[in-house]
């Protein structure tokens, strides 16, 4: 049931993306982890593929870094105001959070799936 639930939140945050300028990116971000839940609860738990997928989301935050350290010298103003981002860097720090909500996900189903293959060994 909890990985329904988890799919369902990703589902969500995947559903908000729809008049993001850069939809076609973001849809699939969150909707990656939400098909990972789903087929962890179904069964199917590749840790290899797991631990692809977080190295492709860490690979993609470290974009973000240059924005993440302008957010912080800049006093860290809100990032949560309005949903049209008032300064540049705001946008790139939410997308930047985003994937790491992503990468949690995708880390927790990674250590799931590998205490599974070791218990299974």
């Amino acid at each position: 049931m909890i990985h329904k639930v988890i799919s369902a939140i990703y589902i969500l945050c995947a559903a908000v993306q729809y008049n993001d300028p850069d939809f076609y990116i973001w849809i699939p971000v969150y909707v990656i982890p939400a098909v990972v839940a789903i087929s962890y609860d179904r069964g199917r738990r590749d840790s290899k593929l797991i631990l692809i997928l977080c190295g492709v989301y860490i690979i993609s935050m470290l974009w973000y870094i240059p924005d993440v350290i302008s957010w912080i010298t800049n006093g860290l103003p809100t990032i949560t105001g309005s949903m049209h981002a008032e300064s540049p860097f705001i946008e790139f720090v939410r997308e930047f959070f985003g994937l790491g909500i992503c990468l949690i996900g995708l880390i927790w189903y990674y250590k799931k799936s590998s205490l599974n293959s070791i218990n299974k060994g």
